[in-house]
């Protein structure tokens, strides 16, 4: 499986639109800032299914600040962060994504990419949309999963 991770779009919607044509994901876990784009991408791509939280500069949306997703029994968190306080540290963070047992925390607000394996969480940030960056993750069928940054102009 393919999922797409993407965060602080920021009115970058053809890049954005680049960016899920070029990967083709199964899934979009859309951690915050931009949901605009987002709420359009959507429309766009009806047979992809969206994962979205809200982030601080998401004002209007109705997106709520944390989202949980089980995909194939691994437990993702998905936050943008700003309520976390992950510009100064991870630790919040970290407590939360304890209290919930995730295996996977994806994460955005710092606009800089970040893969961390921490006491059986994975912690991921996509880097920002705005600045060309996002992630993808792949799960194989033996539930083995991959993360990598990318990059796109």
């Amino acid at each position: 499986m393919k999922i797409l991770a993407i965060s602080d779009v920021h009115g970058c919607f053809e890049r954005l639109y680049k960016i899920i044509k070029m990967e083709n994901p199964e899934i979009i876990l859309f951690s915050g800032d931009g949901y605009e784009d987002v709420i359009d991408m959507q429309y766009a791509f009806p047979e992809i299914k969206f994962v979205c939280a809200r982030g601080n500069c998401d004002y209007n949306s109705s997106f709520n600040d944390e989202e949980i997703i089980e995909i194939f029994d691994k437990k993702f968190f998905i936050t943008h962060g700003h309520i976390y306080g992950v510009k100064r540290n991870y630790f919040q963070i970290e407590m939360r994504a304890k209290e919930l047992d995730a295996n996977v925390v994806v994460f955005g607000h710092t606009h800089s990419p970040y893969l961390k394996n921490k006491e059986q969480t994975i912690y991921f940030n996509p880097g920002a949309v705005l600045c060309g960056s996002y992630g993808v993750i792949t799960i194989n069928e033996d539930k083995n999963i991959k993360l990598i940054h990318k990059e796109v102009k």
